[in-house]
């Protein structure tokens, strides 16, 4: 039992490698960078909406609060992030890989760049839904955490955690956008928090109108 667990370990221990390899050789890494960190955005914010619209209207579960954010989360992440994006970037290397036997009027059946063809989608899916499902998934923590250990605390607290949770994400990764482009990490995380923020304004204010209260 335990020699087939490390042999499937190590097969996939491979594979990893073998996608690392090819996506560098079909400099891929930008593409899967560029859709982990847009899935990963507009997971945090669709997640940030669904917690605070939850509680505008008076949610008070838990379970209804993690349920709903993972259900979004995993729907959108692995059928769009994932399904999608793999069939799309597949139909893309697959045309590129037919235009270079035109060009150099020979097949490459069988051949490491056809390898690499069918390879890099899987990558580049793979980090695309990496960002649309674990990011939104760490956002709902502080509720998930209430609910595995039977925890009562006020709700409006566990939602103000969650969306403060998110705006540091959002920050992170705008901070990881700075680093890659060259600018102000400190600038360009502010800019991506600054974003939830106003999501949060715009929700404390709904509250105000609809409830006559502030979120809270």
């Amino acid at each position: 039992m335990t020699r087939g667990i490390f042999s499937i370990f190590g097969l996939m221990l491979r594979f990893y490698r073998e996608m690392i390899k090819y996506a560098r050789m079909l400099n891929a890494d930008s593409i899967a960078r560029r859709m982990f960190v847009t899935n990963s955005f507009d997971g945090l914010l669709s997640s940030l909406g669904v917690i605070l619209g939850n509680y505008l209207s008076g949610t008070t579960s838990p379970a209804s609060y993690v349920g709903s954010v993972i259900g979004a989360s995993f729907a959108m992440g692995f059928f769009s992030g994932v399904v999608a994006t793999y069939l799309s970037e597949r139909a893309e290397r697959l045309r590129e890989l037919k235009r270079t036997e035109r060009i150099i009027l020979h097949t490459l059946r069988g051949s490491i760049y056809e390898r690499a063809a069918k390879i890099v989608p899987i990558y580049v899916a793979l980090w695309s839904g990496l960002g649309a499902i674990v990011l939104p998934a760490i956002g709902v923590t502080p509720f998930t955490i209430a609910l595995l250990l039977g925890v009562r605390a006020a709700t409006g607290l566990l939602v103000y955690t969650s969306a403060m949770l998110i705006v540091l994400e959002l920050f992170l990764l705008g901070a990881y956008l700075g680093r890659i482009s060259g600018e102000s990490m400190v600038v360009s995380g502010i800019r991506l928090a600054g974003i939830g923020l106003a999501a949060i304004a715009f929700f404390t204010v709904l509250s105000l109108v609809f409830k006559g209260t502030p979120i809270g």
